[in-house]
């Protein structure tokens, strides 16, 4: 007797060894998970767990982090340099720190120090009344005695060689000295400005505004020629000594701004809004290596500058790129192009912008711009941006803060029901991870070690560093629905996974054959410390299609995840 010869289901293997990282589309790239936690692309093409961070410091009331040579960060009303609490005392709330040279700037409250010389500290604005009385005296270049000089319409009869005269005939009077060619206008003529306690504050350059002074042609915008402590020096010309004991304001002031940055040894700023009553929609830069003047217009190259725009809406970011400090909109970009000779011009380019209350999302990784936008992550090389978040899904964020360290964006958001979560693109393998639920305020990178400055207080140093370690990381991920690959009826019959946890790390496995509404556990393995490899074997129940869930405590590398498929029925 004879019995029919039974046929193999026929079989095909489908192995991954290159993970892709996170992918919540629809259809997300084979390799690839839908979601996962406090996974990383350091051990790419393998899948692994994101290194245990360390904490290097808390605050009691975060305002703000930045590096230079040392860690710099805000802690309510003080800031500290390297740990060591400054006399610099500012105002309650979230700060933006601007280095410029040895100096760092601290904004909105107009303040700075220097970091290499804590003693040396101050406010960008200054101002002083008098009290009692002033004099006001002309005088020469740095405030040099001019000696004796004739006041009066008529010159001298018989004037000697070196005679000054003061001419009173015509609308304004005008200092005339006498030489071998006759009488000439003599152009280094100043105002001396003297009064106890006025120049506190002020040096030579700086661009004030003065106010109360019974000589109307001294009030007003003036850069000092000269200053001291009881005398300040400013280019006009009155007619004769004058004194008063009414009140004389002298004032060097910053404008308000939105968002500063340094670019070109110049701090430059934005402001739209409403100030002091008037509409503003400005771009501001300030004097030439003085981040204290912003109103110094002498004609020369190192000026100040301030330019209206024609583009609507508020600002919403700024960085220094290329050499080219940028200003963001929503939808748009306002590039400034700035010139040796003081001719700036600014470009106003169309495009995807920087979405509100992602300011802090601008930083440059590997050469790159990248930021958070209305549609996503933009990279911009120069040109034009371009969208790098696909993998992201649909989703919705905001409030996005951002750091770059080793070749990584790190990308701190908020969904849309506010819950945290901490994106990681890795920009040389076009990869996001998400790591957790981590809130930064901000990052900075100290000693090639990239720090975040959490909400709740924490200082911490997201790869080693810091001198408390945390527990070993709790990690997951989650594929998409497998078996979805093919037309033709497939059943999958196994899932293999080769890996290898650390000693005493736990790696767990599940699956759901309903969407991830319910899972069953399939196994797991316990690292033993040796260098070995583990294989996990997954043998599903008969069907169409699963999500696999990875899950575990500690550090783990898994090198491969291999399917085994067989045919079935083409039915439903």
């Amino acid at each position: 007797m004879f019995f029919q010869k039974m046929s193999v289901p026929v079989q095909s293997t489908v192995t991954v060894s290159s993970f892709l990282g996170l992918d919540r589309r629809a259809r997300g790239e084979l390799g690839s998970f839908r979601e996962m936690e406090n996974l990383t692309s350091d051990g790419y093409p393998t899948l692994t767990v994101r290194p245990r961070r360390g904490l290097a410091g808390r605050v009691e009331s975060p305002g703000g982090i930045a590096a230079k040579d040392a860690l710099i960060w805000v802690d309510g009303h003080t800031l500290y340099i390297g740990g060591v609490a400054t006399e610099l005392v500012l105002t309650e709330g979230s700060k933006q720190l601007i280095s410029m040279g040895s100096w760092l700037i601290v904004w909105p409250d107009k303040k700075y120090i220097n970091t290499g010389d804590l003693s040396r500290y101050g406010s960008l604005e200054n101002r002083v009344q008098t009290q009692g009385q002033v004099t006001l005296s002309l005088c020469g270049a740095k405030g040099a005695a001019l000696g004796d000089y004739l006041v009066s319409e008529e010159p001298p009869a018989d004037p000697a060689g070196g005679c000054l005269w003061l001419d009173t005939a015509g609308e304004l009077p005008v200092l005339r000295q006498y030489g071998e060619s006759g009488w000439s206008i003599r152009e280094d003529t100043y105002v001396k400005i003297a009064a106890g306690g006025i120049g506190v504050g002020f040096t030579a350059g700086d661009g004030v505004v003065i106010e109360g002074c019974r000589e109307e042609s001294i009030n007003g915008s003036h850069v000092l020629e000269a200053a001291e402590d009881g005398a300040l020096v400013v280019p006009g010309m009155i007619a004769s000594q004058a004194t008063q004991t009414e009140t004389l304001t002298v004032r060097r002031s910053v404008p308000e701004m939105d968002f500063v940055i340094e670019s070109g040894n110049r701090l430059w700023g934005c402001k739209y809004g409403v100030v002091d009553g008037k509409a503003v929609n400005e771009i501001y830069a300030s004097k030439l290596g003085d981040f204290k003047n912003w109103n110094c217009y002498a004609g020369r190259s190192t000026d100040s500058y301030a330019a209206t725009r024609g583009s609507d809406g508020p600002f919403t970011g700024a960085a220094d790129y290329l050499g080219s400090p940028l200003f963001f909109k929503e939808d748009c970009v306002e590039r400034v192009y700035p010139s040796a000779a003081g001719a700036h011009q600014i470009v106003t380019v169309r495009c995807p912008g920087v979405r509100k209350g992602s300011g802090r999302s601008l930083q440059t990784v590997e050469g790159v711009l990248y930021y958070h936008g209305c549609g996503g992550v933009y990279a911009f090389d120069g040109s034009m941006p371009q969208r790098v978040s696909q993998a992201l899904g649909e989703d919705e964020y905001h409030g996005a803060v951002a750091g770059g360290a080793d070749g990584k964006y790190y990308l701190s958001v908020l969904d849309a029901e506010n819950q945290p979560q901490l994106l990681v693109y890795d920009v040389r393998q076009g990869l996001w991870h998400r790591e957790d639920d981590l809130r930064a305020v901000g990052f900075a990178v100290s000693g090639g070690v990239l720090y975040a400055m959490t909400g709740a207080g924490d200082i911490l140093a997201l790869k080693g560093g810091g001198t408390v370690q945390e527990e070993p990381v709790v990690w997951w991920a989650e594929t998409g629905d497998l078996g979805l690959d093919s037309g033709e009826g497939k059943y999958l019959v196994r899932l293999s996974l080769r890996l290898r946890p650390e000693e005493g790390g736990a790696v767990r496995v599940a699956v759901s054959y309903d969407e991830g509404e319910t899972w069953q556990e399939q196994g797991g393995v316990t690292g033993s410390g040796r260098l070995r490899d583990c294989v996990l074997h997954v043998r599903p129940r008969r069907c169409r299609r699963l999500r696999l869930r990875l899950y575990g405590v500690g550090g783990c590398r898994v090198y491969s995840l291999t399917a085994v498929y067989e045919k079935g029925s083409d039915g439903p």
